[in-house]
């Protein structure tokens, strides 16, 4: 017998208690990015001031950064407004993946390999698992 170690797919079925907690995070986060974005305007120009003493080298790499990181948090709430789109576009009921967890399986002479290939899910409904499935079997 051999053990390796095989991902876990962790699903919710979405409910509307977790529809709208996950709504409300990804708003959250989206209204912290936001503020994120405000200091940065504002932090910028105390770093475009300091660097005009420096020169315009210093200049450039100050707006260069200033550039890089507005970008940066630009591209996260998009991305964050795009998540938002979709959760709101989901039905209750179905189920949605939400990361992977890893676990040791036994394979010894006269496993299947492919069994052991459908590998496992982990089902969570209202943050309670409600169902396994391994092997391409549902226990519950």
């Amino acid at each position: 017998m051999i053990t390796i170690r095989q991902p876990v797919t962790v699903k919710y079925i979405l409910t509307e208690e977790t529809k709208q907690a996950w709504l409300a995070e990804l708003r959250r986060m989206i209204n912290a990015t936001i503020a994120e974005l405000e200091e940065l305007e504002f932090r910028g120009k105390q770093w475009a001031r300091e660097a005009e003493k420096q020169g315009e080298a210093a200049v450039n790499a100050a707006a260069e950064r200033i550039e890089m990181e507005r970008v940066e948090r630009e591209n996260r709430r998009e991305q964050m407004i795009q998540q938002l789109t979709q959760i709101q576009q989901m039905d209750i009921g179905s189920e949605v993946p939400n990361g992977q967890v890893e676990t040791s399986v036994d394979v010894e002479i006269g496993t299947s390999w492919e069994k052991v290939l459908l590998g496992a899910e982990i089902i969570v409904k209202d943050g309670v698992v409600v169902e396994i499935r391994q092997n391409g079997e549902s226990r519950q």
